[in-house]
């Protein structure tokens, strides 16, 4: 919607992984260093973890995107799956046949695909994202896989990416021979404050951004400390920010816009909205009940007039935020009708 206001060739804050906004922290280009440290080696797993949305997946995508004809890859983002439908799925992103088959007729398939490419001087680079969701029994059968060499060489490479819960699955003591395998490990943490700057100015001049609208200095901290540094919430909410700054016809936006926005997210996912919800909800619940079960007034809910009060303030309170939403959603209609006119003139 602020695409075209602002001037931007694309938007700057969507949620899918695309290498084109791969953004280097230190901690993001230790991780793509250890991931090419690791094909250079081409053996051995390589395993990046962090928390939920610190862009293990994007750094995956930016580093398929770098490889050359000389690496065949194949990405899988894990349920927890057993053993046999682990290998199932490998063998299928390879795209070999699978239907019908048992598990060591598709490892024979495997193997017999893996050799193959060895002859075309190329080799296999498996990416397991959401690793943390694998059983330790599947991880092993990861390391089985690693097992299929030529002249002491692997045929197939693999990199783990989790979340922290799959540290515990690897340090279990049965996992012992998976972790003489690991050549390399890293862990993301969030974005500090100067990151955060970093992050969304890159993401937004990666689209095209020419300084409209402005960005005040001290917003960032105020970002960093709302998202928890985490670059899957920064994205979300500088969306909505600049939602906000469009809607708001801003050329500049400052830290009382970005309090504003705070307001009104927490406005829409909790706050006065849920409570209203909430006790809507009770009300329905109570009265749905006495009817049921016809029994006396002495089991509907009793109110004081103060908590009747709150109920009514808390409603007229929504009802202002769905009043004040609609006003903006009106002025951006009147922006896109101007826009249209003044294209066919």
């Amino acid at each position: 919607m602020y695409e075209d206001h602002f001037g931007l060739t694309d938007k700057p804050f969507k949620l899918s992984p695309d290498p084109k906004f791969f953004f280097s922290s230190a901690h993001h280009d230790r991780a793509v260093a250890y991931l090419h440290y690791g094909l250079s080696q081409g053996e051995g797993f390589i395993v990046v973890t962090g928390p939920i949305g610190t862009g293990k997946t994007t750094i995956a995508r930016s580093l398929l995107a770098s490889l050359d004809d000389s690496i065949v890859p194949a990405q899988i983002s894990t349920t927890k799956l057993n053993p046999e439908e682990l290998v199932q799925l490998v063998a299928a992103e390879f795209n070999i046949e699978v239907e019908g088959l048992g598990k060591a007729e598709i490892l024979r398939k495997l193997e017999q695909y893996l050799h193959q490419l060895n002859r075309q001087g190329k080799r296999a680079l498996l990416v397991v994202d959401e690793a943390q969701n694998l059983p330790a029994e599947t991880v092993e059968e990861l390391r089985m896989l690693s097992n299929f060499q030529l002249d002491d060489r692997p045929l197939i490479q693999s990199f783990l990416l989790g979340q922290e819960e799959l540290k515990p699955i690897i340090e279990l003591p049965e996992m012992e021979q998976f972790r003489q395998r690991i050549i390399a490990s890293c862990h993301l943490r969030p974005f500090n404050a100067e990151e955060v700057k970093g992050y969304i100015e890159h993401r937004l001049t990666q689209a095209g951004w020419q300084g409209n609208p402005a960005l005040q200095e001290d917003i960032f901290e105020k970002i960093t400390e709302y998202a928890a540094g985490v670059p899957r919430k920064i994205n979300i909410f500088a969306d909505r920010l600049f939602l906000y700054a469009f809607l708001e016809d801003l050329s500049t936006i400052s830290i009382k816009d970005v309090q504003s926005v705070i307001n009104e997210m927490g406005e829409e996912l909790s706050g006065s909205l849920q409570s209203g919800r909430t006790t809507a909800a009770s009300l329905i619940s109570g009265s749905q009940h006495q009817q049921e079960s016809n029994e006396s007034s002495e089991n509907t809910l009793n109110l004081s007039a103060t908590e009747i009060q709150q109920i009514l303030i808390d409603v007229g309170h929504v009802l202002d935020q769905v009043i004040q939403r609609k006003i903006k959603i009106i002025r951006y209609l009147d922006k896109l009708i101007a826009t249209k006119k003044k294209d066919a003139e």
